[in-house]
């Protein structure tokens, strides 16, 4: 029995790993690694003699893979909120230990299931797996590391989304992994796998070769943006005596950035609250961001703290014309968790420095910002890793996705890249190019395949020029995206009914079911059934001496 304890636990380390590997990091960035996550928690899942058990294994490796993926949180926590290392450290791994509780319920879910066809367990798998990334990103409100989000960084593995979406994508790559790798010899749940990884690698190489990579767009329904970094630190953004200085870099940096362009600009973007005032109360300097437009003789995009009558605060993000007039506001409506407001049942002194002085409300107004052919579905930083608000921009008329950050909370952090990744998943889904202006970088152009077609550096106080393109046309995905949801409670109905009596019933007790070789007869000569998985460790456990 050894052997199969000293198995669960390779398996822990392997799917560990897999997660800090398979996100960016400090070390190596390895997109496929991640889909042996999954695989170690399966493995550990048959493996269990107990629920007990494939929960103790499954939670172990959640929480240290997730745990080194996410270590970065406590950095802005003790940082930027002023908390001791040790409590912002216990902070960051309670929303570690937090993840890694939702997907201990993968292994969970395949002890109860492993006694089931090869297809039947597939399923299972991929409707659980599929149902823990939305609870992640629903109730837990932080859907960091979904499974696409590690194989974004080569987008042939991710173009089924145009169809599925990315939650839908992470449903076929878990239910084709489960029929290659456990198929309980069974030639049709093989077969079965290999034609949905065939279809995965046809429609992701098709559209890839549809759509060749291509960094400068050019044509009428192309355009020029110039993205301006101020490269401010987070402690002192909200300096008061600091104010004039961060418009004047701006503005400076903003000449320079045009004169130097190697091309048209249409549109100049500055990024999130990079305007640490609130402009009905700075009538100066507000009068000098309009003259900033008003020189450059473009639209300029812009973050900005706002209020409304009621004195309540949003993340703004501000389209003025080339004449300096107002041409429209959106208001970010996906706050932040603990960065821009407290939720109440947490509201302690401890957790309010975090905020900065500025808690903020969320906002209502969304619609995309319009200038010339340009129609900008704003994104404010946390916003762009949440499919469903690219979905509405989208559906509001934006024929581009803006994206306005600030992750200068984070350092040189892996987060910076991590949050970079997770935007291109949008723009697959719906078949948009993004424009991604932040502080101190990661600035970026993604196109409408999820490739990075431009990326600028950390940490500089500089204007980067790039080129994108506009899109009408929608993705299957955008379109069906509410019926899919129906689809998905139905599959997750019946996946209820297979894990119920008298559909699945695991009489093997404390094994991994019956395991069994294909090869092998009963007595009376009929092959013995492939209803259970085979296992090297009890196939051991059967040898005589």
């Amino acid at each position: 029995m050894s052997g199969v304890r000293d198995r669960r636990n390779v398996a822990v380390l392997l799917g560990a790993c897999s997660i800090w590997l398979g996100f960016p990091n400090d070390l190596a960035f390895l997109p496929l690694v991640i889909l042996l996550w999954p695989l170690s928690l399966a493995y550990i899942g048959f493996a269990a003699k107990s629920p007990a058990e494939a929960a103790r294994f499954g939670l172990t490796l959640n929480f240290l893979g997730i745990g080194a993926t996410l270590y970065w949180l406590a950095y802005p926590i003790h940082q930027v909120g002023d908390l001791p290392w040790p409590l912002a450290s216990l902070v960051a791994l309670l929303v570690a230990l937090a993840l890694a509780l939702i997907y201990t319920f993968f292994p969970l879910v395949l002890y109860r299931a492993k006694n089931l066809s090869p297809v039947k367990v597939a399923f299972i798998a991929a409707v659980a797996w599929t149902l823990l990334e939305i609870v992640s990103g629903e109730p837990l409100d932080f859907p960091w590391i979904p499974l696409t989000g590690g194989l974004v960084l080569w987008p042939i593995l991710v173009q089924v989304a145009v169809y599925v979406g990315s939650t839908g994508t992470a449903f076929l790559w878990i239910f084709l992994l489960m029929l290659l790798v456990f198929p309980r010899g069974s030639k049709k749940a093989l077969t079965f796998g290999l034609l949905v990884l065939a279809l995965l690698l046809f429609v992701g190489a098709k559209r890839c070769l549809d759509h060749p990579k291509d960094a400068l767009p050019s044509g009428e329904n192309s355009l020029g943006v110039l993205f301006v970094e101020g490269n401010f630190d987070q402690n002192e953004k909200w300096t008061p005596s600091l104010q004039r200085a961060t418009l004047d870099r701006y503005r400076t940096l903003t000449r320079t950035g045009l004169e130097k362009a190697p091309g048209p600009v249409s549109l100049i973007i500055w990024p999130e609250t990079c305007m640490p005032f609130f402009l009905e109360n700075s009538p100066i300097l507000d009068s000098l961001i309009r003259e900033s437009a008003r020189e450059s003789k473009r639209p300029l995009l812009f973050g900005v703290p706002g209020t409304d009558r009621e004195r309540r605060i949003y993340n703004r993000a501000m389209l003025l014309d080339a004449k300096g007039a107002t041409l429209g506001y959106v208001d970010k409506e996906h706050l932040v968790p603990f960065g821009e407001y407290v939720p109440a049942f947490l509201d302690i002194p401890i957790f309010q420095s975090l905020l900065q002085g500025v808690a903020y409300s969320k906002g209502t107004r969304t619609a995309p910002l319009r200038v010339g052919a340009i129609a900008a579905g704003i994104l404010i930083c946390y916003e762009g890793i949440f499919p469903e608000l690219a979905q509405k921009r989208t559906e509001e008329g934006a024929n581009i996705l803006v994206d306005l950050s600030n992750d200068a909370w984070f350092s040189r952090t892996p987060a910076p890249s991590q949050h970079l990744y997770l935007k291109a998943l949008r723009c697959v889904e719906q078949n948009r190019w993004l424009l991604r202006g932040t502080n101190s970088g990661i600035s970026a152009v993604i196109d409408h395949v999820g490739r990075i077609v431009f990326q600028g550096p950390l940490f500089t106080a500089e204007s980067l020029y790039a080129r994108a393109r506009l899109s009408q046309d929608t993705t299957f995905y955008h379109r069906t995206r509410d019926w899919q949801s129906i689809l998905f409670l139905f599959f997750c109905a019946l996946a209820v009914v297979l894990l119920s009596p008298p559909f699945c019933h695991n009489s093997d007790r404390n094994t991994y079911g019956r395991i069994h070789s294909p090869s092998r007869r009963h007595s009376t000569g009929k092959s013995r059934s492939h209803s259970a998985l085979w296992s090297p460790a009890e196939e051991s456990l059967t040898k005589t001496p």
